[in-house]
């Protein structure tokens, strides 16, 4: 966790300049509006030939490319340049016309550093053809893996006619390589694809952004830090066999760490049975120290947008919303007393659930209810959204963690789940930044597998712990067993009398004979009634409908009648049926 908050003070020496050197760019001429400049024909010995078009093309000028005969290929090239930041991402777009007398064909597009005939071996696009074929746009083919650095590169496009009864004319327009840094700015909403909202690469926003996300982490984890050091000095004073004391702690922090191996100990044991199953785990994640800067910033941007799109979007503002309906329903049909202004203090409370921190195990059934709801949808939306980019043996892991961020969130708020997800992404940032080396790599390996066989235990109780509580609102919900009366008297509910108070004796009288022993003074003070939470009063008729969901879970009852309705003023309540204060 210290090498996490390391990394990310570090960070913004290696992330700004990566930013501030943001580039993007495209070759040219792709139109052919006037000419085939900057393109150059190779008919690769095969008696192929290529020419200009001025008309006919999709629309304007095309460029041509003529095939005698079976067996016949060519290619026309471009060269271009590439620089700034890496990584880089990159993309080929064309349209293609096959005219004359082709049985079987082949187009090639290949980008390569190489000023050499395309390989269809590690070819971009590879697209087959069984005859003629109108004007047509091809799919769009992505060169990211061909752009490894800052360079000159060749844009390729070739076509093999492989089988034809006559000569073959191949038409091609709209050709256009186009390149950029992979990095931005992308807001996005997950419903449940991500529906992009924004995408940008200006490099002042960009670098404001990410001192934003830089500084909420920083930001949320001073504030569990004061708030909770009590909690979390306690917990780590408490002798080792006293690890009740860890597991109940209600701090942040200390939760964190727990859900954190849990997870950890899932995705490790997840990672080796997907190897045992012959199946080769892929990850995108793959940085070197050119790249370093962009996983710096993309696993900090993750640890913070991630968790409000999929937490505070997905399990908060649901919850949110649905109890600010259900207030102001139960406010327009029994009304809320405390005065003025009341009514909306008490609507504005549902909003806490937007945050998260609100669900306790107490809180109502209905509450409980939408927070399993929520919370499973959100999980399972948060996995496979990591299958594009991972492949289809992430889903599961990534929904394990995200169970694990849900809750945090639910239980500690949105700075918790932010907290989680950053120590989880940001483990191995230092070396993205060049320190340590192998060495250090390998120790903090070595340190992840120590804890994730540590979080085994963690991830066992947090399972049991889940179960109970599943078990115990389904009980919840079901009808309330009527008690089978017992024979005998019974004390009434009510046990507070009123105790008959002796009448002063009369001094004119002689004061009463003398007696052997006298009675103790009785030190009984009069009876009080006991309060219990579970029993209401036989005679008690609610005066209001309690809401089904988002209620606080705190009820008054009397100390002295046992009665469950008072009113509030100045920090006491008064109890509406013996007026008392309590």
């Amino acid at each position: 966790m210290i090498t996490d908050f390391a990394a990310l003070v570090v960070a913004p020496t290696v992330v700004v300049p990566g930013i501030q050197s943001i580039r993007s760019g495209q070759t040219v001429n792709s139109g052919f509006d006037f000419d085939a400049g900057n393109w150059t024909f190779d008919p690769s010995g095969t008696g192929a030939s290529g020419a200009y078009r001025s008309a006919g093309g999709n629309l304007g000028g095309f460029l041509e490319m003529t095939l005698p005969s079976a067996g016949a290929h060519g290619y026309w090239w471009q060269a271009f340049h590439v620089d700034g930041s890496v990584p880089f991402t990159g993309a080929v777009h064309l349209d293609l016309e096959i005219a004359g007398g082709l049985n079987s064909g082949r187009l090639i597009v290949a980008v390569d550093s190489a000023n050499s005939p395309p390989d269809p071996n590690v070819a971009i696009g590879f697209v087959r053809f069984t005859g003629p074929t109108s004007w047509t746009a091809m799919p769009r083919f992505l060169a990211d893996g061909r752009l490894a650095d800052p360079g000159l590169y060749y844009l390729k496009i070739a076509f093999f006619a492989d089988s034809a009864t006559g000569p073959v004319s191949v038409g091609l327009d709209n050709v256009r390589l186009a390149w950029t840094t992979d990095a931005a700015v992308v807001v996005y909403v997950p419903a449940p694809a991500p529906i992009v909202i924004l995408f940008t690469q200006d490099q002042t926003l960009f670098i404001a952004y990410f001192a934003f996300i830089a500084a909420v982490i920083l930001l949320v984890a001073g504030y569990h830090l004061v708030r909770e050091r009590r909690e979390v000095w306690t917990a780590f004073r408490a002798p080792l066999e006293a690890i009740g004391t860890r597991l109940k702690s209600r701090s942040a922090w200390i939760a964190l760490g727990q859900v954190w191996m849990a997870a950890t100990f899932f995705q490790v044991v997840f990672f080796y049975l997907v190897l045992a199953a012959g199946i080769s785990p892929s990850s995108p994640v793959q940085p070197t120290l050119q790249t370093g800067w962009y996983w710096l910033y993309a696993l900090a941007n993750a640890g913070v947008y991630e968790e409000f799109a999929f937490r505070l979007l997905l399990i908060g503002l649901p919850m949110a919303i649905g109890s600010v309906a259900l207030r102001v329903l139960e406010v327009n049909r029994h009304g809320v007393a405390g005065g003025p202004g009341a009514a909306g203090r008490y609507i504005a409370g549902a909003w806490r659930y937007l945050v998260g921190g609100a669900v306790r195990r107490d809180s109502s059934k209905e509450t409980l209810v939408a927070s399993w709801a929520f919370l499973i949808a959100s999980s399972a939306i948060f996995g496979l959204a990591h299958a594009p980019g991972w492949g289809w043996w992430k889903v599961l892991p990534a929904m394990v963690a995200g169970l694990g961020f849900g809750y945090l969130f639910l239980r500690h708020g949105i700075g918790a789940a932010i907290l989680a997800h950053f120590v989880n992404d940001y483990a191995a940032a230092l070396s993205y930044e060049g320190f340590g080396g192998e060495a250090f790599i390998l120790l903090l390996n070595l340190l992840v597998l120590g804890l994730a066989i540590a979080g085994a235990g963690f991830f066992a109780w947090y399972a049991i712990v889940a179960w109970r509580h599943f078990r115990a609102l389904i009980e919840r919900f079901r009808p309330p067993m009527r008690a089978v009366a017992m024979p005998g008297a019974s004390a009434p509910y009510l046990a507070a009398i009123p105790q008959p108070v002796a009448a002063p004796p009369d001094p004119g009288q002689p004061p009463p004979p003398g007696q052997m022993w006298s009675a103790p003074p009785s030190t009984v003070g009069p009876a009080v009634a006991v309060r219990n939470a579970s029993r209401i009063p036989r005679e008690y008729t609610p005066s209001y409908v309690p809401p089904p969901y988002g209620y606080p879970p705190v009820r008054f009852q009397c100390p002295y009648c046992a009665w469950v309705e008072a009113k509030y003023d100045a920090g006491r309540f008064t109890c509406t049926r013996c007026g008392r204060t309590a």
